[in-house]
């Protein structure tokens, strides 16, 4: 004989169902609402963070009138106020630059271009002193000597202003020729003696190979040649001062190329 207990479990399925039911839709309801946050703060903040940094490559790329469109009074439109002044004063700032820069190009250029016709007129007289040495007693000889090479040194001055001013305009173009770097090593050489002779620095060169004859621009080279040997005379503190150049086979840029240091 067995003993049955019956319950009505119906009423629990119910509860049961709806909890599941209240569950689903809180969980749906709380989906929604992350989204709706994720969306705002996508357009409150990330989109204003994308806008700076795009904002910031067209500033880096030159597009200095380019500024971030500032909405509402938060943090991040704070932000953009303060980006925008920056990137105003930083224009003004490379405006001011860039005039600055114009007349510092016109200012050596008008000042060279004035020098040219005193200067010339100086060379010559230069030059007739230079000749006509030998007439004079020692010591007028040797100031005639100085005041050539002085000369010289002055024209070599005044034709790195002018190039400079070309290539500020980038109006500087090469003229290549075939050129033999000892015999311009040895003028840059002799052009530095009367600074030489001052700071006490004996000078001489020292020649390693044949050829030395190579296609480049004779006034580029020469002007390089005379900043080595000035630079070496002033900070040699009176010691020897050897201007090395040799010669390989095997050389980039020519079949023979040439190396000098100073």
């Amino acid at each position: 004989m067995g003993l049955y207990f019956l319950y009505d479990f119906s009423t629990v399925q119910d509860t049961l169902a709806f909890l599941t039911r209240i569950m689903l839709l809180a969980g749906l309801a709380l989906l929604v609402l992350n989204m709706a946050v994720a969306a705002w703060v996508t357009r409150s903040v990330v989109s204003p963070i994308s806008q700076a940094a795009e904002v910031s490559e067209r500033i880096a790329a030159g597009q200095l009138d380019q500024r971030l469109a500032v909405r509402g009074e938060d943090e991040i439109a704070r932000l953009g106020i303060s980006f925008n002044r920056m990137a105003s004063n930083l224009q003004e700032q490379i405006t001011q630059l860039a005039n600055l820069s114009k007349m510092q190009q016109r200012f050596v250029s008008d000042v060279s271009h004035e020098l040219r016709t005193p200067l010339t007129t100086v060379r010559m007289a230069a030059e007739v002193l230079h000749e006509s040495r030998e007439d004079f007693d020692p010591v007028n000889q040797r100031s005639a000597e100085l005041l050539y090479h002085q000369v010289e040194r002055f024209q070599a001055m005044l034709s790195d202003l002018l190039e400079m001013s070309r290539f500020d305009a980038g109006a500087a173009e090469l003229a290549l020729a075939d050129v033999d770097l000892r015999s311009l090593a040895e003028d840059a050489l002799t052009a530095a003696l009367p600074l030489a002779d001052q700071s006490r620095t004996q000078l001489s060169i020292v020649v390693q190979g044949e050829d030395f004859v190579v296609e480049a621009d004779p006034r580029r080279i020469d002007r390089i040649l005379r900043n080595l040997i000035n630079n070496a005379i002033e900070h040699s503190e009176a010691r020897p001062v050897d201007l090395v150049i040799a010669s390989s086979p095997t050389a980039s840029g020519s079949p023979c190329g040439t190396t000098g240091s100073a």
